[in-house]
Protein backbone atom coordinates (compact mmCIF):
# COMPACT_ATOMS: atom_id res chain seq x y z
CA UNK A 1 0.00 0.00 0.00
CA UNK A 2 1.22 3.69 -0.99
CA UNK A 3 1.06 6.18 1.44
CA UNK A 4 1.38 9.51 0.00
CA UNK A 5 1.27 13.50 1.97
CA UNK A 6 -0.04 16.67 0.86
CA UNK A 7 1.28 19.74 2.39
CA UNK A 8 -0.10 23.41 0.76
CA UNK A 9 0.40 27.08 2.41
CA UNK A 10 -2.41 29.91 2.13
CA UNK A 11 -2.20 33.45 3.34
CA UNK A 12 -4.91 34.47 5.31
CA UNK A 13 -5.29 37.48 4.42
CA UNK A 14 -6.15 36.16 0.70
CA UNK A 15 -8.54 34.64 2.64
CA UNK A 16 -9.79 36.95 5.04
CA UNK A 17 -10.38 39.60 1.38
CA UNK A 18 -12.05 36.85 -0.78
CA UNK A 19 -14.41 36.97 2.11
CA UNK A 20 -14.77 40.90 2.17
CA UNK A 21 -14.94 40.82 -1.48
CA UNK A 22 -17.56 37.61 -2.30
CA UNK A 23 -19.12 37.09 1.05
CA UNK A 24 -21.57 34.06 1.05
CA UNK A 25 -21.04 33.66 -2.40
CA UNK A 26 -17.34 32.22 -1.55
CA UNK A 27 -17.82 30.34 1.58
CA UNK A 28 -20.95 28.31 0.21
CA UNK A 29 -18.66 27.44 -3.09
CA UNK A 30 -15.60 26.43 -0.82
CA UNK A 31 -16.78 25.16 2.71
CA UNK A 32 -19.65 23.05 3.82
CA UNK A 33 -22.46 24.04 6.28
CA UNK A 34 -20.55 22.05 8.73
CA UNK A 35 -17.36 23.86 8.16
CA UNK A 36 -18.92 27.05 8.72
CA UNK A 37 -20.85 25.99 11.59
CA UNK A 38 -17.66 25.13 13.35
CA UNK A 39 -14.93 27.77 11.56
CA UNK A 40 -17.88 30.53 11.53
CA UNK A 41 -16.03 33.33 9.70
CA UNK A 42 -12.93 33.32 11.41
CA UNK A 43 -9.92 33.80 8.57
CA UNK A 44 -7.43 32.33 9.93
CA UNK A 45 -9.74 28.58 10.59
CA UNK A 46 -10.65 28.79 7.05
CA UNK A 47 -7.68 29.54 5.52
CA UNK A 48 -6.24 26.38 7.55
CA UNK A 49 -9.26 24.29 6.00
CA UNK A 50 -8.50 25.69 2.99
CA UNK A 51 -4.52 24.72 2.70
CA UNK A 52 -5.67 21.32 3.89
CA UNK A 53 -8.29 21.57 0.85
CA UNK A 54 -5.58 22.35 -1.91
CA UNK A 55 -3.37 19.47 -0.07
CA UNK A 56 -6.09 16.71 -0.44
CA UNK A 57 -6.60 18.18 -4.54
CA UNK A 58 -2.70 17.68 -5.05
CA UNK A 59 -2.35 14.25 -2.98
CA UNK A 60 -5.18 12.94 -5.37
CA UNK A 61 -3.61 14.21 -8.70
CA UNK A 62 -6.91 15.80 -9.63
CA UNK A 63 -6.46 19.73 -9.05
CA UNK A 64 -9.68 21.65 -8.21
CA UNK A 65 -10.90 20.44 -11.90
CA UNK A 66 -11.64 16.76 -10.97
CA UNK A 67 -13.10 17.34 -7.25
CA UNK A 68 -15.26 20.18 -5.79
CA UNK A 69 -14.04 21.99 -2.84
CA UNK A 70 -17.26 21.48 -1.09
CA UNK A 71 -16.19 17.26 -1.37
CA UNK A 72 -13.75 17.72 1.04
CA UNK A 73 -13.98 18.82 4.53
CA UNK A 74 -11.48 19.56 7.23
CA UNK A 75 -13.46 18.05 10.32
CA UNK A 76 -12.74 17.41 13.86
CA UNK A 77 -12.62 14.39 16.46
CA UNK A 78 -14.39 15.08 19.54
CA UNK A 79 -10.51 14.44 21.03
CA UNK A 80 -9.85 18.14 18.65
CA UNK A 81 -7.65 15.82 15.98
CA UNK A 82 -8.26 17.09 12.89
CA UNK A 83 -9.32 14.48 9.73
CA UNK A 84 -10.63 14.81 6.28
CA UNK A 85 -13.78 13.53 4.61
CA UNK A 86 -14.18 12.84 0.96
CA UNK A 87 -17.86 13.06 0.28
CA UNK A 88 -19.07 12.50 -3.65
Amino acid sequence: MQHHIGTDIIEIGRIRQAIERYGERFLNRVYTKDELRIYGHHAHSLAASFASKEAVMKLLGTGNRGVAWREIETLYHPSGKPFIRLNS
